[in-house]
């Protein structure tokens, strides 16, 4: 698949805004995370936003090149999205080693997801195209924020579990909102593709009678509620054992609709690189 560098790209960035996000609200107003915990997950996240841009780099017919992306900032959303990751990527590591120093932190935390959100949101409007019928909405940065949402906390809540921490339940309720946000709007995405124009029906109909659409639906969206909701159902809520199993069906879920999302429209070449 063509598209694979930019779903792993996406997503992996994406699980990254959503990880630094959590871990700055849980040092800024939770105050519960204990230091050696929090220089793990600051660092988990600052090796994944650089692994994600370097993936991103597979993309591009010239990577040594990508720094001609930064030369339309006030025209290209992809340009503000090569530069605002590019910052969200330093903030992450200056965030981690404050952390490992012991450093006050908070503002730099807060920062770091402040260009994070900012990126998710200039990497959603790149595929806001009037000559992709699919894209040209509100989707693409839906879709993309739902993915930091989902992702970013259960990532924390692995890394924590690695240092005998766990997320609060409260955590895990945004994660169950985001599935079920996730769920309701790409059935409601699919079905107004359906009912609109030639072109539109067909990349409709191309999610819905795709295999990964089922693999979605499934892996990403019921196992993960079912599991929640086992959980939840217990007179005492304990996901510890649940975590990792958590954190891998979703994360398969997510990449099968960012494959969706990029294979079942036509062929697109984002202009710039």
């Amino acid at each position: 698949m063509e598209e694979m560098p930019l779903v792993l790209f996406t997503v992996l960035s994406q699980m990254a805004v959503g990880a630094a996000v959590t871990l700055a609200l849980l040092d800024a107003f939770g105050g519960k995370v204990e230091q050696a915990a929090g220089v793990f997950v600051a660092q988990g996240i600052a090796v994944t936003a650089g692994i994600s841009l370097l993936t991103s780099l597979a993309h591009l017919g010239h990577p040594f090149e990508a720094y001609r992306a930064l030369s339309h900032l006030a025209n290209s959303w992809l340009s503000r999205e090569v530069a605002l990751f590019g910052l969200f990527m330093a903030l992450t590591i200056v965030y981690w080693r404050q952390w490992q120093r012991g450093d006050a932190r908070e503002k730099t935390g807060l920062l770091t997801a402040a260009a994070g959100v900012l990126a998710v949101a200039a990497s959603g409007m790149v595929y806001v195209l009037p000559a992709q019928p699919a894209w040209n909405n509100i989707s693409p940065v839906l879709f993309f924020s739902l993915t930091a949402i989902v992702l970013g906390p259960l990532f924390v809540a692995v890394l924590l579990q690695r240092k005998q921490q766990v997320l609060g339940k409260t955590s895990f309720s945004i994660v169950a909102r985001g599935l079920l946000c996730g769920a309701a709007s790409f059935w409601l995405y699919a079905s107004l593709l359906l009912g609109q124009g030639e072109a539109a029906a067909v990349i409709g109909g191309n999610i819905v009678h795709s295999g990964a659409f089922w693999g979605r639906l499934l892996l990403g969206w019921a196992a993960p509620l079912g599991i929640m909701a086992y959980a939840a159902s217990k007179p005492e809520w304990d996901i510890r054992s649940k975590i990792m199993p958590l954190f891998v069906l979703t994360i398969i879920g997510e990449l099968l609709g960012r494959a969706l999302f990029y294979g079942a429209a036509v062929a697109l070449t984002v202009a710039g690189l």
